[in-house]
């Protein structure tokens, strides 16, 4: 059996696997180290990555209250003092509930026999008033649909598990689904906001659709872990030398954001379950 009960699964993690069976395979699984194309350069990518990487973090930083204007303002990389001065300025952080706010919130629950896990870039949470936001800090090149967003494994995951984990969260009684609600806010078009809100029957179609594909993923052998028939997913995936994918056109959406999420978890997760 490649996946043991007890699995920890994450919005990445199945992002992947929807998109191409095999990355995930040899990312999660595997964990094969990535082979370098003979034909690309890398380093472009890796400064997007850095950028995304270093944006969260300084949005950590502020919420730890570090006064932020004198590291802002030595910072060469113009894009990213852009994005600090837009989120400073533009993001509305006056519209959040009041109550606990988290930032980077790992939160662990179970998901039949396996376990689900979501760090929250952002969590504001009203215990009293029981409402609460996560909010998603995204250096997307382009801005998605909202339908495209609603069905994203991110947004169906985030919502899932805080209704989940809310009784812990909240000290007491669980949330209801229509008292919470995703915000997406892009740092390259910050006047566009995206809110997903949420409902008891979304949350019961994403229990029965993770369910469902945590145990497809649990259950399959290793030869059936096939790479994707979209070959322009295989654009910005460096394990595409190992299947061997020659690739004319780029898709829409790369794999940097996935890249920027994994980066950020790779921190300790702590043991306490929700």
């Amino acid at each position: 059996m490649l996946i043991e009960p007890g699995y920890l699964f994450s919005q990445h993690s199945l992002n992947t696997y929807v998109r191409c069976q095999r990355r995930f395979l040899l990312r999660y699984i595997e964990h094969q180290p990535w082979p370098m194309p003979e034909d690309e350069d890398p380093l472009d990518y890796q400064r997007h990555l850095a950028r995304g990487r270093m944006f969260h973090q300084w949005l950590v930083r502020r919420h730890w209250g570090i006064e932020m204007s004198e590291i802002v303002e030595a910072c060469e990389d113009s894009l990213l003092r852009q994005w600090w001065r837009a989120v400073e300025t533009l993001f509305p952080w006056d519209a959040l509930p009041d109550g606990i706010r988290e930032a980077e919130l790992p939160v662990v629950v179970s998901l039949g026999e396996y376990r689900l896990y979501a760090r929250y870039d952002y969590l504001a949470l009203d215990p009293q008033n029981k409402v609460a936001v996560i909010v998603d800090w995204k250096t997307l090149a382009s801005v998605p649909s909202y339908q495209v967003l609603r069905e994203r494994i991110q947004t169906r995951v985030y919502l899932y598990t805080l209704i989940a984990a809310s009784h812990v969260l909240t000290g007491g009684k669980s949330l209801a689904p229509d008292q919470v609600k995703m915000l997406y806010w892009f740092a390259n078009y910050p006047d566009d906001v995206i809110e997903i809100p949420y409902s008891e029957a979304a949350f019961q179609q994403d229990a029965h659709y993770l369910q469902s594909l945590v145990r497809e993923i649990g259950r399959r052998p290793r030869e059936a872990f096939a790479p994707t028939e979209d070959s322009r997913l295989c654009a910005h995936c460096q394990y595409r030398t190992l299947c061997h994918r020659e690739v004319i056109t780029s898709a829409e959406e790369d794999w940097l954001d996935e890249e920027i999420d994994f980066a950020l978890d790779l921190q300790d997760i702590p043991e306490l379950e929700y």
